[in-house]
Formats: C-alpha cells, structure tokens, sequence
C-alpha cells in the first residue's frame, strides 16, 4: 500500500495492490507520482469515501470504473456544495464510468475482496472500505476525532450511529482516514473523545 501524503488543498489518496492489480482510494493529487507507482501494474478502479472535492479532483485522469455510494454521486456535480465553488468541477459526466456501491458489498481485488461500509455523518452518502486488516474511512473517523457532520447532507445522528457500527469492527484493524495520522480500532475505543462521550450517553 502506498500513501501520498495530503496538502494544503487535498486530503490523503491510497493505492492498495494485490498481485498485478490495483485500487486507486479518493485521488486528488500527486499525478505523477500516481502514475509512477502503477508502473507495472493494472488499475481495475477508483473507490470514493465521498465526493468532496479534497477526495475526487483526479477521477476523470483513469480510464477505470469509479465506484461511489449512490447517495454521494449527485454531490460530484453540485459545486455550490462539494466544495469547488466559485470554481467549477474538472470532470464530465459523460466521461465518467460510475459504479454505485452499498452497505457489505464486496468489490473483487486479485484472489479477496474489498468490504464496503456505508458510514452517512460526514456525507449521506459516506463509505469506508476494508481490505486485509485496512479501514479507509474518509472523513468519517479520525484520529482521535471524527468528521463534520454540519456540511451539505451531513447529519450528527448518523455520524454518531457511523462510528459506533466502525468500533464494533475488530480492535486490529489499522484506520487509514482521508487526513492526519493513522490509527487503530483499539486506540480510537480508548482515546476518541467523540466516541467515549456518545458511549457514556447511550448508557444513560
């Protein structure tokens, strides 16, 4: 797997690869270096946390299929909302191979599979992935946070109601967020402030 790493405009992009084949995670940036590392190896597809424009600025740049939540694909094309406004989106609708993901659905990668798990908060139509003990979370959970939940279509009862069905997932699994450092399930059960409050108050 390999991380490039975000900057001042863009989040965190991921390439993880089986064998000869490869999935390209919220590319926004870093064209060459992408280009590089696939040197010798085949795309078969792009996977959205979301459609911000952070997470998206590079689908239309691969020939590949682009898989994203339903619920998110509109907000791809609403500049007024996904965050390009006064600017205008890079891509084409009629350019672009959509393919929509759900709640447990697996995405062939090689001789396994990539788990979708649809996470509305941040974005209604907001999905991590899980691959091989990863947990690609976008900007649903964080190190020692969570997402924002006062954006176009983000509600904090399903942020709340996200990141209690993400801790219920093995405490192993390593979390790879659409910015900042990396964490673990176990680290964010002890540590994450939003979570140990919600906890307390669902016990009340």
């Amino acid at each position: 797997m390999i991380t490039f790493k975000e900057n001042k405009t863009f989040a965190h992009t991921y390439l993880i690869c089986r064998f000869d084949s490869c999935f390209l995670i919220d590319p926004s940036h870093d064209l060459e270096a992408i280009f590089d590392a696939l040197k010798g190896y085949k795309l078969q597809g792009i996977l959205l946390t979301h459609a911000h424009m952070d997470h998206v600025d590079l689908i239309h740049m691969f020939d590949v299929p682009i898989y994203i939540h339903l619920d998110d694909a509109h907000l791809l094309f609403e500049d007024k909302y996904n965050g390009y406004y006064p600017n205008k989106h890079p891509y084409q609708r009629k350019n672009l191979d959509l393919k929509y993901v759900e709640d447990k659905m697996k995405i062939p990668l090689a001789d396994g599979f990539i788990e979708v798990i649809h996470t509305p908060g941040h974005t209604k139509g907001s999905v991590c992935y899980l691959y091989d003990q990863k947990l690609f979370t976008g900007d649903t959970l964080f190190k020692e946070s969570v997402g924002r939940h006062d954006l176009y279509s983000g509600s904090l009862v399903e942020l709340r109601q996200s990141t209690f069905k993400l801790m219920d997932l093995a405490p192993q699994i390593k979390i790879y967020p659409g910015h900042d450092d990396t964490s673990t399930i176990r680290y964010e059960l002890k540590h994450n402030t939003y979570y140990i409050k919600w906890a307390k108050q669902n016990k009340k």
